[in-house]
C-alpha cells in the first residue's frame, strides 16, 4: 500500500472488500480469509502471491498476470502447509500441557511428603 500510495479505504473499494477488512488486518492484526486475499490478488496482479501470504520473496511478481486456476493451486498448497504447521503445533502444545500437569502432580506429591516429614516445603 506504501508503495502504490495508497490508504486501507482505497484498497477496500478497488477489490471489492467489506468496509474494515484492511484497516482491522493491519491494524488489529486480524487475517484476512482466502476470499478476500484472491480479491486482492486478482485486483493487484502484480503482487506477488508468495510475499502476501507469508512475507517472502519480492513485493511484486515478474510474472504479468496470475490465472485463477494458479492463484487457486497455490493457495491449497500454502493452506495444506499451514494447516500441517497447525498440527505439529497443536501437538507441542498438547506434550507441554502434559508435561505441566506431570510437574504439578510432581509438586503436590513433593508438598504432601514435606507436610507428613513436618518439615517446610521450601526446605526440600
Amino acid at each position: 500500500m506504501a508503495y502504490s500510495g495508497l490508504n486501507d479505504n482505497q484498497v477496500t473499494v478497488q477489490c471489492g472488500l467489506s468496509t474494515g477488512i484492511i484497516g482491522n488486518a493491519r491494524k488489529k492484526g486480524k487475517s484476512l480469509n482466502g476470499h478476500n486475499i484472491v480479491k486482492i490478488l486478482l485486483t493487484y496482479k502484480d503482487l506477488n502471491a508468495r510475499w502476501l501470504l507469508t512475507g517472502e520473496g519480492e513485493m511484486l511478481s515478474s510474472v504479468e498476470s496470475v490465472s485463477t486456476t494458479e492463484l487457486s493451486s497455490f493457495l491449497k498448497m500454502q493452506n495444506k502447509d499451514l494447516m500441517e504447521k497447525v498440527e505439529s503445533l497443536n501437538r507441542e502444545v498438547g506434550d507441554l500441557r502434559r508435561q505441566l500437569a506431570e510437574a504439578k502432580s510432581g509438586y503436590r506429591e513433593l508438598n504432601i511428603a514435606a507436610e507428613k516429614s513436618e518439615a517446610k516445603p521450601y526446605d526440600l
